[in-house]
This record gives C-alpha cells, sequence and structure tokens, in this order.
C-alpha cells in the first residue's frame, strides 16, 4: 500500500482554498506506487493527482521536477501538469508535509510490451531529450551512482 499519509475533509478545505479550480467533491488513496503518498481528487467535471511527499524526497529538488513537467506540457509532451495555486506556487503544505496538484492523465498500466510499444517509448524519450537540450533547468542527480549507496544499505 503507498498511502501513508491520510487526508480528510479538513486537508479538502485547505485545497479548495489554495487553488482556482472546481471544488473537489470526492478523492481517494492510490494505493499503486512505492515512495509517495498519492490521492485522486474528482470535482464535478475534473480530475487531479494530489502527491504528498513523504521522507526520501528532497524537498530542495521538487521545484525542479514541477518546472520541468510545465515545460514539457507547454512543448506538448503528454504528462501531468502541475497546477498553481492562487499565489502561484506549485507547492502546497499538508499534514506538515509538501505537496502538489498535477492535471489527471487517462491511461492504465500496460501489463505486456510488444517491440512496438518499446519503439515509441524511445521516440518519446528521444523528443523529451530533445527538449530539454534547449532549456536552461538542471540540477545536481541525487539518484546518480555515487548516492545509492545509502539506499542499498
Amino acid at each position: 500500500m503507498a498511502v501513508y499519509t491520510k487526508i480528510g475533509k479538513k486537508d479538502i478545505s485547505i485545497i479548495n482554498k489554495n487553488f482556482n479550480f472546481e471544488k473537489i467533491v470526492s478523492f481517494h488513496g492510490i494505493k499503486k506506487g512505492i515512495e509517495n503518498t498519492n490521492y485522486l481528487l474528482k470535482s464535478k467535471n475534473q480530475k487531479y493527482i494530489l502527491t504528498i511527499f513523504e521522507k526520501r524526497v528532497s524537498k530542495k529538488e521538487i521545484p525542479f521536477f514541477m518546472e520541468l513537467m510545465d515545460i514539457l506540457n507547454s512543448y506538448k509532451i503528454s504528462c501531468p501538469k502541475p497546477l498553481k495555486t492562487n499565489n502561484k506556487n506549485y507547492l502546497i503544505k499538508l499534514k506538515n508535509k509538501t505537496a502538489c496538484i498535477v492535471s489527471f492523465l487517462e491511461g492504465r498500466d500496460k501489463k505486456i510490451l510488444r517491440n512496438y510499444d518499446c519503439f515509441e517509448i524511445g521516440k518519446f524519450i528521444a523528443r523529451m531529450h530533445l527538449i530539454t537540450k534547449k532549456i536552461k533547468l538542471n540540477r545536481k542527480n541525487s539518484m546518480g551512482i555515487n548516492k545509492l549507496n545509502h539506499i542499498l544499505n
């Protein structure tokens, strides 16, 4: 189970006050996943994903990924689009943890990958690389080979 942080109606009220979108009317935890807590949020006409970042995520790196997803969206790369609060921030605090809300992407896990699927993934990754070469956004790789010993231990 990957719902480590439980939220309630009070937390949804905080979200509804901080974001300029339709009022969230229902929510439920997403059990798939391993590292962060994720919830599916639903308004009358929209779906969103709430991510609550758990212990292992470096808070100083989260803005990099929010901006990267936003830039990729502007280049028509299909990935979640981070939503900004009324104060133009990507991040909020919930349960004393950093959290964000991103757009919901329709789809489901592929159970069987075929050669064609691998080819399409390769094209997609190549396109991402070409786009990210053009932008001035970078960070040190906190998951590089030199940083993995503490995880392995």
